[in-house]
């Protein structure tokens, strides 16, 4: 599912370029000329970014942002505010009242799609909790060699689109370590590494090779189980849980022992209109979720 842009922009022109660059990068977008018709948008259609040029008609943008700042309900909208190169009070004034960003005309294509680009991946990665030091897409996570969290946004997209589009089943894991804290201060180097690659190396044992293994953040690992529905991971989660009582999932060697916490979501199930709302739908069942 594309992002949906809402590009608003009194001046026809740059309305139109923001639009045909904002949809050449892959978004949905949809358009506002003046103040009213963009809070108008936003209550009946949330996007997930609003490109708000500074000097709009009839309520301008300051106005706007303090509007939707002030609502509990719109406020986690990102917004990249649009200025003039010169215009350094409005870029200031933006950035005290909540904008993520900023973009400054004269415009280059190229600059206004980087720019919303990276606002919208760093909007999303911060709704599923993954942290700005996770490692690159095109890297593994170098202590336990699982996917990174770069990664896990990308797969989540693909597996559920095409899980959707073929009427497929799909299931998402999350394995959390809850007492990774106290086992960081029993270990030598002060950090709950050597456990996290133990375990990481047990549930790669566990799944298929057609299996995805994330580390989603410090303590936690994503699995996601291709063409599986509730019953098939209920296999998963069995296998799982037995090696937890075991310790083999760790191979028996950590001190304190591993304290695991596992939360199991499956698709078709109402409600999950993402990937992103799999994943989050998931990390909320954990018991000891921060």
């Amino acid at each position: 599912m594309s992002a949906l842009v809402l590009v608003a922009d009194p001046d026809p022109f740059n309305l139109r370029l923001l639009h045909e660059a904002c949809e050449a990068a892959g978004y949905d977008v949809i358009t506002a000329a003046d103040g009213p018709d963009v809070l108008a948008m936003v209550e009946r259609q949330p996007p997930d970014l609003l490109v708000l040029d500074a000097k709009m008609s009839e309520i301008d943008a300051f106005e706007i942002l303090r509007i939707l700042k002030a609502d509990t309900s719109l406020g986690s909208i990102p917004v990249l505010l649009v200025s003039d190169e010169g215009d350094h009070e409005a870029r200031r004034q933006g950035i005290e009242l909540g904008a993520e960003d900023t973009l400054t005309r004269p415009y280059r294509v190229f600059e206004i799609q980087q720019r919303v680009r990276n606002v919208l991946r760093a909007t999303r990665r911060d709704r599923l909790g993954i942290p700005e030091s996770a490692p690159p897409a095109d890297q593994h996570d170098p202590v336990t060699g699982a996917g990174t969290p770069s990664q896990l946004l990308i797969s989540l997209d693909y597996e559920h689109t095409r899980a959707t589009r073929y009427g497929h089943p799909l299931t998402c894991m999350v394995v959390r370590l809850t007492n990774a804290t106290a086992i960081a201060d029993a270990s030598e180097d002060g950090t709950a590494d050597r456990a996290m690659g133990r375990i990481g190396a047990g549930l790669k044992n566990c799944i298929r090779a057609v299996d995805h293994l994330f580390r989603l953040r410090r303590d936690e690992f994503c699995i996601l189980l291709p063409e599986t529905d509730g019953r098939g991971a209920g296999y998963v989660l069995r296998r799982l849980e037995g090696q937890v009582e075991t310790g083999e999932l760790w191979g028996g060697d950590v001190a304190p022992r591993p304290d695991i916490d596992i939360a199991v979501t499956s698709m078709p199930e109402t409600g999950i209109q993402s990937g992103d709302d799999l994943l989050k739908q998931t990390r909320h069942s954990l018991p000891h979720l921060d």
